[in-house]
C-alpha cells in the first residue's frame, strides 16, 4: 500500500496517535487484523447467501472514499457510474471526473491491462497474473467474484499525491467500519481505489501500481495479518511481474539494511523487491509464493516452513547468502545462473576499501543484512582476517581486469576467517559478508602477523592452507594453498584417519614463484571418491614439510 502508507503517515499525524514511522505502517496491518476478525462473522454470511450482485454498464452507485486533499482526510461518498464490465472486475469512474480526467480511451486501456495483456505477459492481464502468482481474490460480502475498481480524484497534499490504495474497510459491513478503530465506512465488495488526477491514470507506472495494491487484497484474504515487510515484498513482486518495477535506488548504496526490518523508506521498498524476485526467479517453480501467502504463520516462520516443504535441502541461511551474492554480481556465471537476476538489473552494490588503511573495524552489519568488501590486489602480499562476535558467512568473488567474475568461493560460516588470497591472478575480489541471523553483527578486519601463518611474506618454510575447510567434495574442487616452497618442488600427500595415503599430487614447476594452488576433487589415486572424515594433508620438500588438517563431507 505504497500510497495508502503515505495517508495513514499524516492521518495518524493529525490525530496524534502514534509517533513513528514504523507505528504509522503498523496502523494499516492492525486496520487488516480489524478486519478479518469479521470473517465469516454471521452478518457476513447473511450477506453471501443473497442473490449475486452484478453491474451493467451505466449502472450508477455512490461509494465511500477519502478526500485526501485535507487532513486529516474526510470520509465523503462519491457518486460514479460503471464504465466497463469484464470477466474478472468492474471499472467505475466519478461522475465528476468523466471527460475531465478520464475518458473512455483511458477506460478501455486499463481494462485491457486489468483482463488481457501486462507489460511483460500479452496473453494474461494483471488480476489473473496476481491470482495466480499469489492467490484468489477474497470474496466476503457482495456475493460477486468481480473486483471493483474505483477511479476518482484522489487529489495531492503539500505536494504529495496518491496513487491508489486498498482499504480494509471495505471487507466488512458499515455497521462493523464503524467499530474499528478508528471508525471508518465500507463499500462491502472488494475494491481498489485510483487516481485519475493529479495523476495520470493510465500511465505504465500507475498500472504497475494498481497490480501492487491487488496483491495487499489478495493478501489479506489469505494472511490478514502478515508482517508488513513480506507483504510489501510480494506487492512490489506484483509491480515486477507487471513488467514496470520501481527503481532500484537507495538500498544498493547501503546494503546494511535488515531485510525484515520496516522503516517506511523507499530503500525498503526497493530491498524487499529484490529479495521476492530472486526468490520468484529461483524458487518459485512449485508454487512457494502463493503457499507462503497463504501460510497462516508470518514472516521468517513462514518463510523457513515453506523452504522446508518445497526445498528441503535449502535453508534461510543459504538462501540469504545466494541472495546477497547476486544483489552483487547479477550475472550468469559462475553459479550457472544461481546468482542472476532476469527481470531486472542490477546497479552496482556499495564496497568497503580493504586496499586503505586503516582496515575496518568495529563494522556492523544489522540481522538479516549484508556488507561488501573489496579488494584490488597488487604486488604486496595478501593477508587480512575477518572476526566478528557472532557467525557471518563469507562468499570470495574474484573479478579479472574487465569487471567478469571468474571464480567465486564459499568460505564457510564462522567468526574467525581468513579472507581467500590471491591464487588465480585475478585483478581485484569482493568477499560477501552475510548476517543470516536475528543478532547484530560486528567484525573487524585486521593483518595477519603470525610467524607461522602462510599469509605471511617473511615465510622461509613451505606452508598450507586449504578452502574451503570443510569440503564438501560434491561441491567443486578444494583449493590448496602452498606458500613459502620458493625453488625446491615437492609434492602433496593426503592421508586418511588410519594414516593411509589416498592421494598424491606432484608440485608444479613454480618457475622461482613463493606461491603455488593445487586442486583436489575427493578422489583417491584411482579415481574412487574417498568417503566423509578427517584426512591429513602433508606437503614435502625435501628437507622440510608442512601439514594441514582437512574435514570433508559427503
Amino acid at each position: 500500500m505504497k500510497k495508502l502508507f503515505l495517508l495513514i503517515t499524516m492521518f495518524m499525524l493529525a490525530l496524534s496517535l502514534l509517533a513513528s514511522p514504523a507505528g504509522w505502517s503498523e496502523l494499516q496491518r492492525d486496520l487488516g487484523i480489524q478486519a478479518a476478525q469479521f470473517k465469516d462473522s454471521q452478518e457476513h454470511q447473511v450477506l453471501r447467501a443473497r442473490d449475486t450482485r452484478t453491474y451493467q454498464v451505466g449502472d450508477t452507485a455512490t461509494f465511500w472514499k477519502w478526500n485526501l486533499s485535507v487532513m486529516p482526510p474526510l470520509w465523503v461518498q462519491t457518486p460514479a457510474t460503471c464504465r466497463a464490465v469484464g470477466d474478472l472486475c468492474y471499472v467505475f469512474v466519478a461522475d465528476s471526473e468523466w471527460n475531465v480526467h478520464m475518458d473512455q480511451s483511458d477506460v478501455d486501456t486499463v481494462m485491457f491491462r486489468l483482463e488481457e495483456s501486462t507489460v511483460n505477459d500479452p496473453t494474461q492481464g494483471l488480476i489473473e497474473m496476481d491470482i495466480e502468482l499469489f492467490g484468489p481474490l477474497p470474496d466476503e460480502l457482495d456475493n460477486d467474484p468481480r473486483l471493483i475498481v474505483f477511479y476518482s480524484a484522489l487529489g495531492s497534499f503539500q505536494g504529495s499525491a496518491f496513487d491508489g490504495y486498498f482499504s480494509p474497510y471495505n471487507q466488512v459491513t458499515e455497521a462493523q467500519a464503524q467499530q474499528m478503530n478508528p471508525p471508518g465506512h465500507s463499500n462491502e465488495c472488494e475494491m481498489i481505489y485510483m487516481t485519475c488526477y493529479p495523476l495520470d491514470p493510465v500511465a505504465p507506472v500507475r498500472l504497475s501500481v494498481l497490480a501492487h495494491e491487488l496483491q495487499h487484497l489478495i493478501h489479506w484474504g489469505q494472511d490478514a495479518n502478515e508482517e508488513t515487510w513480506l507483504n510489501e515484498g510480494c506487492s512490489e513482486l506484483a509491480m515486477v511481474a507487471y513488467g514496470v518495477p520501481d527503481p532500484i535506488t537507495g538500498f544498493p548504496s547501503n546494503p546494511d539494511n535488515s531485510l525484515i526490518a520496516w522503516n517506511q523508506t523507499f530503500a525498503d521498498y526497493v530491498k524487499v523487491m529484490l529479495f521476492f524476485t530472486y526468490l520468484q526467479e529461483h524458487y518459485d517453480a512449485t508454487g512457494l509464493i502463493r503457499d507462503l501467502v497463504a501460510d497462516p504463520a508470518n514472516g521468517l516462520v513462514s518463510l523457513n516452513q515453506q523452504l522446508a516443504i518445497h526445498h528441503p535441502d535449502l535453508g534461510f541461511p543459504e538462501l540469504f547468502t545466494n541472495w546477497n551474492i547476486a544483489n552483487m554480481l547479477d550475472a550468469e556465471t559462475p553459479g550457472n545462473g544461481l546468482y542472476n537476476y532476469t527481470q531486472l538489473d542490477l546497479p552496482q552494490f556499495a564496497t568497503t576499501n580493504l586496499n586503505a588503511n586503516p582496515y575496518p573495524s568495529n563494522q556492523a552489519i544489522q540481522p538479516y543484512a549484508a556488507d561488501y568488501l573489496a579488494y584490488t590486489f597488487s604486488s604486496e602480499p595478501f593477508g587480512r582476517v575477518m572476526s566478528s562476535n557472532i557467525d557471518l558467512r563469507l562468499t570470495a568473488l574474484f573479478f579479472d581486469p574487465l569487471g567478469f567474475c571468474t571464480e567465486l568461493i564459499d568460505l564457510g560460516a564462522g567468526n574467525l576467517i581468513e579472507l581467500f588470497p590471491n591464487l588465480g591472478n585475478h585483478h581485484r575480489a569482493v568477499y560477501v559478508l552475510s548476517n543470516p541471523s536475528s543478532s547484530q553483527a560486528h567484525y573487524n578486519i585486521y593483518q595477519h602477523v603470525s610467524s607461522d601463518d602462510l599469509l605471511n611474506p617473511a615465510l622461509t618454510e613451505p606452508a598450507l592452507a586449504c578452502y574451503p575447510n570443510p569440503f564438501q567434495a560434491e561441491s567443486g574442487l578444494l583449493r590448496i594453498q602452498v606458500r613459502g616452497q620458493a625453488q625446491n618442488p615437492g609434492s602433496l600427500r593426503i592421508y586418511n584417519s588410519r594414516g593411509q595415503l589416498v592421494r598424491r599430487l606432484d608440485s608444479p614447476d613454480s618457475a622461482g614463484s613463493d606461491q603455488m594452488r593445487l586442486d583436489w576433487d575427493g578422489r583417491d589415486q584411482s579415481g574412487s571418491p574417498v568417503s566423509g572424515g578427517i584426512y591429513l594433508l602433508r606437503f614435502d620438500t625435501g628437507a622440510k614439510s608442512a601439514f594441514q588438517k582437512l574435514c570433508l563431507i559427503r
